[in-house]
């Protein structure tokens, strides 16, 4: 009988201890299932938008062609923003255009002939709403590259045949380069009147008389008519352009008076005379003075080879 008890009680321990095991195991497999519930609802955090980003389109032009950049800001409130290209000259950012931006903004330029860096800025702020002050911080995007493409010449440079009137509007530009351009223009080939260029000037130049005052190409009013640019005229070229009507005067004096408006202007023309902005190994002209009624209608091109034309750093 004693036997019998201790097998019993043998028994009733084995029991106890397998129960017990048994909820350990259940217990062990619920907290995983509640451990693995939990994890499965975890959800990473969304990654915060950049205050501010800039794009390009198209990243690859041929030269004198147009790139449309979009800049984009996260805040909610106007903000000032300047575009940048990076000057490898002189190693500095240097500013390309300024904008307002509430949420986005576009901007086109016409880059350079080559391979240019930009980036969009906008400094630190402070802005007031419902009461309370909150700063926004120094936002810089990440850079782009943006390519201008030379465009090859597809009609050889040909000396041009001038009027009087036009080979005295071309002694006096080249006099006021030799006096007042930078070294490196001055130093630069002086290749003369050039033909292809000499007639989109003097075609420029009937078009104002048609229209009764002077009208630089590239301007608004310019494109809303149509117009074709020089450098659709002359491909493969790098032009800049300053104009002028003049009344009641001769020649020698409506020359002169027009080249020393263009050295004292405020608008850029002194630049474009003086090809403030391109270095290149040489320079050529497209040049008109027409005479309509009482008015000398005047267009001066100046332009080099885009292929060897670079920035100067200046602009």
């Amino acid at each position: 009988m004693d036997h019998i008890r201790h097998i019993g009680a043998a028994a009733a321990v084995a029991v106890v201890v397998t129960a017990l095991a048994g909820g350990a195991v259940v217990v062990a497999q619920e907290r995983d299932g509640v451990r693995n519930r939990s994890e499965s609802t975890v959800v990473a955090p969304a990654a915060a938008k950049p205050a501010l980003r800039l794009s390009a389109t198209p990243r690859t032009v041929d030269a004198g062609k147009v790139i449309t950049f979009r800049v984009r800001t996260s805040t909610k409130h106007p903000r000032s923003v300047r575009l940048q290209r990076w000057d490898a000259r002189r190693k500095v950012w240097r500013n390309a255009a300024k904008r307002t931006v509430r949420a986005s903004a576009t901007i086109r330029l016409k880059p350079a002939t080559g391979s240019v860096r930009y980036r969009a800025v906008a400094p630190r702020v402070k802005h007031r709403s419902g009461g309370r002050t909150h700063v926004h911080a120094t936002a810089r995007t990440k850079t782009l590259v943006v390519t201008a493409r030379a465009v090859k010449r597809t009609v050889p440079s040909r000396p041009a045949t001038l009027t009087a009137d036009e080979k005295t509007l071309l002694t006096a530009v080249r006099s006021a380069r030799t006096t007042y351009a930078r070294p490196g223009i001055q130093g630069a080939a002086d290749r003369g009147a050039e033909a292809c260029l000499t007639a989109s000037a003097r075609r420029h130049s009937a078009w104002m008389a048609s229209l009764g005052r002077a009208v630089d190409p590239g301007s608004a009013e310019h494109r809303a008519a149509a117009r074709p640019l020089p450098v659709a005229d002359c491909p493969g070229r790098t032009v800049t352009t300053v104009t002028r009507a003049v009344g009641g005067s001769t020649a020698a004096a409506a020359v002169q008076g027009s080249v020393d408006a263009w050295l004292s202007s405020p608008y850029g023309e002194t630049g474009r005379l003086l090809s403030a902005c391109h270095d290149a190994p040489g320079f050529e002209y497209g040049i008109a003075a027409p005479v309509v009624g009482d008015t000398r209608w005047l267009t001066v091109l100046v332009a080099s080879d885009t292929s060897a034309t670079t920035g100067s750093g200046a602009c």
